[in-house]
């Protein structure tokens, strides 16, 4: 059982130190505690896009006098979609709405540090789920308005 384990422990080792080439240590911990990561039941907006990898990014909203109070994620993709995810939700908690419609992959990628390049389009997914969930929330403020 101990050369078993040694081999596991190999193992570990290796995917943590692939882990920090690919993202930084600092990513690797986002990557592997991310901070944002959960859903809000009854949002006030709600955005989901999948992408053509595959990989859906969902980001929650809460919102107070049009700033981001909340901002929370789901993604069913690898470790750069999460990292993005989260530093999506972490860029948008704070600011007013318009502020964080102008929040780009761009900006994810530059606040990231370090994303491997052929990942990028991740950032870019959190972003336009970003967008989609804003998007959510001015059409259920337009409809409150509409009723009232």
């Amino acid at each position: 059982m101990d050369q078993l384990d040694n081999v596991l422990d190999d193992i570990q080792q290796t995917c943590e130190d692939v882990a920090v080439d690919m993202f930084g240590e600092s990513n690797k911990q986002r990557w592997e505690n991310p901070r944002f990561a959960g859903e809000i039941e009854n949002p006030d907006g709600v955005g989901e896009i999948t992408g053509e990898c595959r990989d859906m990014i969902r980001i929650y909203l809460t919102i107070e006098n049009e700033i981001i109070t909340k901002a929370l994620f789901y993604t069913t993709g690898c470790g750069s979609s999460i990292v993005s995810a989260d530093m999506c939700c972490e860029l948008a908690t704070g600011k007013n709405v318009d502020e964080a419609s102008e929040i780009s992959g761009e900006d994810i990628i530059k606040a990231l540090g370090r994303i491997p390049s052929d990942k990028t389009h991740c950032a870019h997914l959190a972003s336009s789920s970003l967008q989609e969930a804003l998007g959510n929330w001015m059409e259920k403020k337009k409809k409150k308005q509409e009723l009232h």
